[in-house]
Order: C-alpha cells, then structure tokens, then sequence
C-alpha cells in the first residue's frame, strides 16, 4: 500500500496473524505511509472555529439566561434544559482540544504511540457529547414550544412530546452505541490493535449508518421545529409586518437543519477504520458547527426583549433631543391606596406610570382635580400576583406572539 488507508480490507488477513505479526504489519504501513505523504496538520483552523463558535453561543445562552431572569424573575425548565447543553458544548469541545493537542488533524502515521492513543481516545469520546449537547439544545426548545402552545388550544401538543420522546431515545441510543462498540475491549480502538478490533468491534458500516440514520432524524426534527413555531405565528392577530418580525427570530431552526444535513452528509468517513485522526477531521469540525448552531438559535428568540429595550432607548433619546421636557412631565412609581402620607414606601410589585402633576385642590375623593407642579400627589399601588398559568402568556409574550396586557404584566415584573 502506498498509503494508509483501506484497512478495513485487510481484516481476513489481520485476523490470520499473531500480535506480533499484526503490529510488524501495522510498523510496515505506517513507514510505507510516512514516506509517500507529508506531515499535513488540519487543526489550526478547526481549533478557531471550535472555540470561536463555542464563545459565540455561550454569549448568546448566558445573555439569554440573563435577559430571561431579569424579566420574569425565575428561570424555566427550557432554560435549565439549555444551560446543561451549554455545560455539554464545553465538555465537548475541551475532549476536542486534548485531542488537538496530542495530533488530531494529523495523519496517524506520524504519531508517537503515546499520542496515537489520546488523540484517538479524546477524538472518539469527543463524539458522545457532540449527540448530547444538541439533544439538550432541542429539548429545552421543544420544551418552550410546549409552553407557548397552551396560549393557542389549535395547536396540538402531542406531535411535540413525540419528538422529544424520539429525541432522547436516538441520541442517547447514539451515544451508548459508540461507548459500546467494542465492548470491555474498547481500549484496543485507541491503541490500533487492528486484531483486537476486527474480532471483537462492530462493523464500521453499523456506526455508519446509525449515524445516518441519527443525522437524518436530527434533520427532521429541527424541520419540525421550524414550521411548528410559523403555524404559531400564523394563528396570532398580529399585524403582517409583526408576524414577519417574530418569525425571523422563531424560525431560525433552518439554520440548524442545513448544518444537520452537512454532518449527516459527512458521516460516509466513518466507514473505513484507518487514518482516523486525520480524515475524521471534517466530520468534526461539521459536528462542532451543528451543536453551537442548535445553542444559539434555539436561544435567540429570547432575546427579543433586550433588542425592545434598546429600540425604547433609541426611541426616548430622540424624543429627548426633539422637545423639551417640563417640568411637571414625570414618572412617579406607584404607592399604596391605604396610606395617606408622605412616607409611603415605593411598591416592589407595582408598574410605573406617567403621571401629570395637578394642583392642589382636593377633590370629594382624595385627588388633586387641578394642574398644579407643586402639589402632592397621591397615587394607588397596583400588586400583580403571577400563578402557574400565566406562565405561557409570559413566554409567548417574551418572543412577541402575544401583546397588549400580557406585555403590560411582563413588564410590571
């Protein structure tokens, strides 16, 4: 052989040598190898995308976290859901670096033993997490999709638990599959015992087309994901332009899909038990792109209330700079309506509102009737209690499928 590759076609002849024969057979091919190819290192640039991408979507799910708790005050069970798959990702992508370290992105042939073996074992083990994270990552997003669904009784909820149920069972199957591909004899994978492997492995072509089968069900679901949040947006009485705002950021699921299919498309390398760390490299560079991808579109609609608030912002610095504010044109928190001093405390439940500051003359019920900048003015505390059933309200009206007084009581938070 000129090169290393196609080991999967020697097995009958493997399987018919000692130990010591086999790994003669293995030195043999490594030289062969090492004397046709140069020592190409791929990881550089996979490294920086790993990590690049994995900074882009812990900033997105933390600020999401953040924006979340600030507005309602607690956080969810979509939210936990989305913060163990970031948890996930950066379990991911540190197996990957030990993996980059020690010569992932190199031809195996050029490695020392001792690297071979970590490489091989930090790459392979990497991949567990790559089905993990995104698991995580579609959960907590079918799990909001739960939530909101109870604000439309037209849509159906059970279409979603399916997914979910499927979800787990594919991808933990996936995952257990590769831990167990060669049973109490894995470490002969990392230590390229080819006899070992070939006798007591199963065949590449099973973790081939489980991954296939895996990819093209991750697909599926993040085209559900899609469309189910548009059948959403299609039932609410928003106007057009706001339907079309709500999808751009609730639809993003298609952008996971198309990364989906790339990985599913890459997964033919698993096919060929041989120079692994190098033609494995990107199958796992598309893995890394597909779980950073759920993380952070599965997130974004989320921060749709930070994008309001500066819109606000930008809106009250214009109105700012177009007029002059009075005097008397004042926002005053909200008191209680059974204390009659001026020592009320402000209300840590109540809604601001703005306020016009009258005169002084009393009317028959306790409030000034007249213009007047100097007067006292009495106001009325407003206690809004949150039960558990207004929780979908509050997460519709967080990504914008509902407005008008639910936005009012999330804002009152």
């Amino acid at each position: 052989m000129s090169k290393y590759q196609g080991v999967t076609d020697l097995k009958p002849l493997i399987l018919q040598l000692n130990a010591t024969q086999q790994s003669a057979l293995l030195d043999r091919l490594f030289s062969i190898a090492r004397a046709s190819n140069e020592d190409i290192d791929l990881s550089p640039p996979v490294v920086r995308i790993v990590w690049v991408l994995l900074a882009m979507s812990t900033i997105v799910v933390t600020t999401r976290l953040a924006v979340k708790y600030r507005t309602t005050r607690r956080l969810y069970l979509d939210d936990g859901l989305m913060a163990v798959a970031l948890v996930l990702g950066w379990v991911h992508a540190v197996f990957l670096q030990v993996s980059f370290t020690n010569g992932l992105g190199r031809h195996v042939y050029f490695l020392e033993p001792a690297q071979r073996y970590l490489a091989l074992k930090y790459g392979f083990i990497s991949l567990v997490w790559s089905y993990l994270c995104p698991l995580f990552g579609r959960l907590s997003f079918c799990a909001f999709l739960l939530c909101v669904a109870e604000t439309d009784p037209r849509t159906k909820k059970w279409p979603i638990w399916i997914f979910i149920v499927l979800q787990i069972i594919v991808n933990v199957l996936a995952s257990v599959l590769l831990l167990s591909t060669c049973g109490t004899h894995i470490e002969d994978l990392w230590l390229l015992n080819l006899g070992n492997y070939f006798e007591y492995c199963l065949p590449v072509q099973v973790q081939t087309d489980y991954a296939y089968f895996a990819g093209s069900f991750n697909t599926f679901t993040d085209l559900f994901l899609t469309i189910q949040p548009a059948m959403l947006i299609v039932h609410t009485k928003l106007a057009t332009s706001n339907k079309i705002g709500v999808a751009s950021l609730f639809c993003l699921s298609i952008i996971a899909m198309i990364a989906a299919v790339v990985r599913t498309v890459a997964a033919h390398i698993l096919n060929d038990v041989g120079d692994y760390t190098y033609e494995l490299t990107p199958y796992i560079t598309w893995v890394s792109v597909e779980l950073n991808v759920v993380l952070t579109v599965t997130s974004l609609p989320l921060l749709r209330p930070l994008a309001q608030e500066a819109r606000e912002r930008a809106t009250r610095m214009l109105s700012v700079n177009r007029k002059t504010k009075e005097p008397w044109d004042d926002t005053i928190s909200l008191r209680s309506i059974h204390t009659h001093t001026q020592n009320d405390e402000k209300s840590k439940t109540g809604a601001g509102v703005g306020v016009v500051a009258l005169s002084a003359t009393p009317a028959h019920n306790g409030f000034v009737a007249q213009q007047d900048p100097e007067a006292v003015i009495r106001t009325v505390e407003v206690e809004i209690s949150y039960e558990k059933n207004e929780t979908p309200m509050i997460h519709a009206a967080l990504v914008g499928l509902v407005q008008g007084q639910a936005m009012e009581r999330l804002a009152g938070r």
